[in-house]
């Protein structure tokens, strides 16, 4: 059996990859969290700090991780992946045996985009331009009430991230980024100073959200960690 942690996206929350998770083998068992907020949690305060967001998930997820586990990331959940698993190692607890990551850059690249400054209209605007969200929420105003609050939390809490340099994680790294992003190689490729394992960097068809139009390379990426043919 492989535990596979997921980490949400922006704006996501512990539903947000049954489309991806559903396609997997049934021996790969799914465990996701939910940050405060959010979902099931959605009458408690939002977090606006990715360091606290990882605290969360290690609460949640700390004494279930095994050797044989696997970490997915998309997004901001990258960055959630990658602090969850520095603070196990910190604390001496089991690591995974590999981080599955999707269209971030590295941690050490990371500069605040200021997207907080940005009015509502542009937001929304920039939401589009990431093709994350579908346009019957983005055009209904009743709904953009409900889920604009959240999303703007995630992307404030992302632009305020502030990178500590650490020891590297001795932990394979696997980097996915949609083709049409507009992210240069070496912002990506330097994941690889945060491991003293392997890293393996794809390009993939598609955009930032190219795992649900083309989600066969993740697939076949986790079945092959896992050991499934």
């Amino acid at each position: 059996m492989t535990n596979l942690f997921i980490f949400p996206f922006g704006g996501g929350n512990e539903t947000s990859y049954a489309r991806i998770t559903q396609l997997l083998h049934p021996s790969i068992h799914i465990i996701s969290g939910e940050s405060p907020g959010k979902g099931r949690r959605n009458k408690e305060p939002l977090l606006k700090n990715l360091y606290r967001m990882a605290d969360v998930f290690f609460e949640q997820y700390a004494q279930q991780v095994d050797e044989n586990s696997i970490f997915l990331g998309h997004s901001m959940g990258a960055y959630l992946a990658y602090l969850m698993a520095i603070r196990l190692r910190d604390e001496k607890h089991t690591l995974p045996k590999h981080l599955v990551l999707s269209s971030k850059i590295a941690p050490s690249r990371h500069f605040n985009k200021k997207r907080m400054l940005l009015t509502d209209e542009k937001f929304i605007k920039h939401l589009k331009e990431l093709e994350g969200m579908p346009d019957a929420i983005l055009s209904n105003a009743e709904l953009l009430t409900l889920f604009l609050p959240i999303i703007r939390a995630d992307f404030d809490a992302l632009d305020q991230f502030k990178y500590i340099p650490t020891t590297p994680l001795p932990i394979p790294i696997t980097l996915f980024c949609g083709n049409r992003e507009n992210v240069p190689d070496e912002w990506l490729t330097d994941w690889n100073k945060e491991t003293t394992d392997c890293f393996d960097f794809k390009r993939i068809s598609g955009g930032h959200f190219w795992l649900f139009d083309n989600p066969d390379p993740l697939i076949q990426c986790i079945h092959q960690i896992a050991g499934i043919k």
